[in-house]
């Protein structure tokens, strides 16, 4: 009987051990599973690099961000169906793509794309910016010269 106690015991904790290495294994997998989404969410890619391959995507009224995710897939501008649905989700596009024809490229990021479909095109935005920074310091430029001139005069002054 002894016999039969011990190896049941030995049974028993065979399978708990066993239960625990496959829960870890487990954890350990869908672990980096996370973490590669979470990654890819912030740190987003294009599909190619270089200039890609243009594609002209079309957004009907209605679509949603599934349906989105499904087409763009299906035409190659994402890898990702799930991936790109998290990503929507967390941008600041979140809803806002609006119905349309779309001329998207391979090279664009997903933030890029989802930009272009909200009716805004951030390349734009970051040109009109850069102007307005060139404008203030042609403003900040312009008050130097009048200082030179007072330079001048407390030179001439002295002499």
């Amino acid at each position: 009987m002894s016999f039969r106690k011990f190896l049941l015991g030995l049974l028993d904790a065979s399978v708990k051990i066993a239960f625990v290495v496959v829960v870890v294994m487990l954890i350990s997998k869908y672990s980096k599973v996370a973490y590669d989404y979470g990654y890819h969410i912030f740190n987003q890619s294009a599909v190619s690099s270089g200039t890609g391959r243009s594609v002209t995507f079309t957004v009907r009224d209605g679509d949603s961000a599934d349906t989105i995710a499904d087409n763009m897939a299906g035409v190659g501008l994402i890898t990702d169906k799930r991936l790109f649905k998290l990503q929507e989700r967390f941008s600041e596009y979140h809803g806002m793509e609006k119905a349309g024809t779309y001329e998207l490229s391979t090279a664009m990021t997903p933030e890029e794309m989802l930009a272009i479909m909200a009716g805004g095109d951030e390349e734009s935005e970051g040109a009109e910016d850069k102007a307005s920074e060139s404008d203030s310091d042609e403003e900040q430029e312009q008050p130097m010269p009048a200082e030179e001139e007072n330079a001048g005069e407390e030179e001439t002054d002295g002499d």
